[in-house]
């Protein structure tokens, strides 16, 4: 397998106030070595400006404390991003395109001015399809009685673990429940008529059925079910980045976009130092507590000073790789979308890595696609696997299209779905992940202290909230 891009620079030493940045240029934490414009100094400094870091950073502005967010990116969003089509003007959300219904959801888009609207599906039933071959089979999904009555019972089931829907705040001994593939589990309580519904939604979460359960009750959890009931949310104008970059311009110069974490300083009782490698060189950062963010496997914390329990727990998450993105010249021309399909698999779930769906987009001729699969494959790789699938399709329905296919927006979501195995949960591993918050004036958020959902995060945040901000009193 190829690379996954990141890389194990870490440094966890100091020498006379000095150290080396992932690219071996040394950097200091010496205020005389900064000019006074490259000194900030802050109640918090974030990291990561995806959904969480930037819902974090809105919310303690709220409570009037100073902050300077880091994103290695040139926006705010995370997996929260928008593509406009060029040739008809039409806005398409990739990665996270709906929301659950919940009052912090409603609050945080209302207080941008960014209209929600029920999330309206049109698209007819879809043909189920084996990407691997292309080939269209004749899969009959249980049929919605079926699916809702397997759900009230899966609901149920989800009554006994409140634990799970609110974070990791896991009861010992663990539910050897929580342990079971989620393909027995299904089998265990007779659940099975909402497997291939909870497959597609759960997209990124694999293997699916041997995923242990509690990893797919994390996502596929009450808000959820909750929601599937009501409708989802999205925006009126389908540009979910609206509310990014209002949320930008209101943090202003207290984001800095492009930038990452050279190398940080934790060591002190009172304050961290982070030197920030920006596009206009190093600055110092100097703040009473750090909030991360972003995905927290080892290989994503260069820069960091993980000390040996953080390191011990960090190195033990593993992950999955999701990607997204936009086609053209796929040659398709009805207007419903394509699901995977595998013919000889149980309850028809195939074997990853591969395309979930392709779904037709508002923009004409425009094709949206879901890919999963193992989180060390590279971006070539997906994308080559995603052409030739199409032309997989276009062979068997002799399809001759004028140009070859051709994406036009590619997103990669990779790290996805941080997991730890069985064995380790059972160990406490997410009462030792908790014990972390507030910690060397750290305190750690995410999907990886909670879901791969924006929606359950913030909820998470606001739970979070009171325990920051007393800590900085």
């Amino acid at each position: 397998m190829a690379s996954n891009g990141y890389t194990n620079g870490y440094t966890n030493g100091y020498t006379n106030g000095h150290t080396s940045d992932r690219s071996g240029i040394e950097v200091s934490f010496d205020e005389a070595d900064y000019a006074a414009t490259d000194i900030i100094k802050r109640d918090f400094c974030i990291i990561g400006g995806g959904s969480t870091g930037t819902y974090t950073a809105v919310r303690l502005k709220d409570y009037n404390k100073s902050l300077v967010l880091i994103e290695k990116n040139d926006r705010l969003g995370g997996h929260a991003e928008t593509y406009r089509d060029p040739a008809s003007g039409v806005t398409l959300d990739i990665g996270v395109i709906v929301f659950g219904h919940l009052k912090e959801v409603k609050d945080y888009f209302q207080r941008f001015n960014v209209p929600l609207k029920k999330a309206e599906i049109t698209m007819g039933a879809p043909d189920y399809v084996d990407f691997k071959t292309g080939r269209k089979h004749d899969f009959k999904p249980p049929v919605p009685e079926e699916i809702g009555a397997a759900m009230h019972k899966y609901a149920i089931q989800l009554m006994s673990y409140p634990e799970v829907q609110a974070g990791f705040a896991l009861k010992y001994p663990i539910s050897e429940d929580l342990l079971l593939p989620f393909g027995e589990y299904m089998k265990k309580y007779q659940l099975e008529g909402m497997i291939q519904a909870a497959f597609s939604y759960c997209q990124g979460y694999m293997p699916f059925l041997e995923l242990s359960t509690l990893y797919v009750m994390k996502y596929w959890n009450a808000d959820l079910l909750n929601t599937l009931s009501n409708g989802f949310l999205m925006t009126e104008t389908n540009n979910i980045g609206e509310l990014y970059s209002k949320a930008a311009q209101s943090l202003g110069s207290d984001v800095l976009l492009n930038s990452r974490v050279a190398s940080m300083d934790r060591s002190a009782s009172d304050a961290v130092e982070v030197v920030v490698d920006t596009p206009t060189g190093n600055r110092l950062i100097i703040a009473k507590k750090i909030i991360s963010t972003i995905p927290h496997h080892k290989h994503n914390l260069a820069g960091f000073d993980l000390s040996d329990t953080e390191d011990s727990l960090f190195s033990q998450f593993t992950w999955s790789g999701f990607w997204a993105g936009v086609l053209k010249n796929t040659g398709l021309t009805q207007y419903h979308p394509i699901h995977t399909y595998g013919p000889d698999k149980v309850h028809g779930i195939p074997d990853m890595p591969g395309i979930y769906a392709i779904n037709p987009s508002r923009a004409p001729g425009l094709y949206q696609f879901y890919y999963g699969g193992p989180g060390d494959l590279s971006e070539e790789e997906v994308k080559k696997d995603v052409i030739d699938s199409i032309k997989r399709i276009q062979k068997e329905r002799s399809i001759e299209a004028a140009s070859d296919p051709e994406i036009v927006k590619f997103a990669n979501h990779t790290p996805f779905n941080l997991i730890v195995p069985n064995q380790a949960i059972r160990d406490g591993f997410y009462d030792k992940l908790y014990a972390l918050q507030g910690q060397r004036n750290t305190w750690y958020n995410g999907a990886s202290f909670h879901a791969q959902d924006s929606s359950v995060l913030w909820r998470f945040t606001e739970a979070l909230l009171p325990r920051i901000l007393e800590s900085v009193k």
